[in-house]
């Protein structure tokens, strides 16, 4: 059976990266939540898609203390850890090497992720995503243990050393393998099924992201490893 997770939380039931998005996650009894973080001032990790709470004022600009005034909705990650412990997590720490102003560095996300995921005892729970590879090169660095998911989009592929750190040439299967990274989460609309079972030879878990439409599901469910949905109830099985 293919594991279901929750589109920061499940976006198209909850509210997308609050505790009550994962509670309910949680009652539906999915594999896992999918969640995005960005990392205040004084280096609190939070749980926020975008790198601003408004536009042009950057999370990596402000204390926790001016997010939390600003944008009171915003949980850190570790609240958002023990609201829902029993899910698996994938955690996508949100960085942009084509403009690095908007965030803190990825080597300050990664140990600052990782002492959030230590101090809940979630290390075994939790896989780190990134479009930005740089990410994943940190984790490796400091905690080799801590399964990673190499995320791709057609706007990262065609930037490649940019946001892989060098121009692979490789087909994209064989470019996430030679990371040795867990897993990949391709964009759903892009991946084949030819695709997914090259990864499955290289030994890599399969997330394609977002699988919403019954058809996308119907094609991609039997094949995946899980699927990263806004709408999560709509697949429980």
């Amino acid at each position: 059976m293919t594991a279901i997770y929750g589109h920061r939380g499940g976006r198209g039931e909850r509210p997308e990266n609050t505790i009550e998005g994962f509670l309910h996650a949680k009652s539906l009894e999915l594999a896992g939540v999918e969640c995005d973080v960005a990392l205040t001032r004084d280096l609190v990790p939070v749980l926020n898609h975008d790198p601003d709470v408004s536009p042009g004022t950057f999370i990596c600009d402000l204390s926790f203390e001016q997010v939390h005034l600003l944008a009171p909705h915003i949980p850190t990650l570790a609240e958002g850890l023990r609201s829902a412990p029993a899910l698996e997590w994938l955690i996508e720490i949100k960085t942009f090497p084509d403009a690095p102003e908007k965030t803190c560095s990825p080597e300050a996300m990664v140990e600052a992720v990782l002492a959030a995921l230590e101090s809940s005892g979630m290390l075994h729970k939790a896989c780190i995503l990134a479009f930005d590879w740089r990410i994943l090169s940190a984790m490796t660095r400091y905690a080799p243990e801590v399964r990673r998911i190499c995320l791709t989009a057609p706007a990262t592929e065609q930037a490649r050393e940019i946001w892989w750190g060098r121009d692979i040439k490789r087909p994209l299967p064989e470019a996430v393998a030679q990371t040795s990274a867990y897993g990949w989460a391709p964009f759903h609309a892009e991946v084949t099924t030819a695709q997914i079972a090259q990864a499955h030879r290289l030994g890599l878990k399969v997330f394609p992201w977002t699988v919403n439409a019954p058809a996308d599901f119907a094609r991609l469910a039997p094949i995946a490893d899980g699927i990263i949905t806004d709408f999560p109830s709509r697949y429980r099985r």
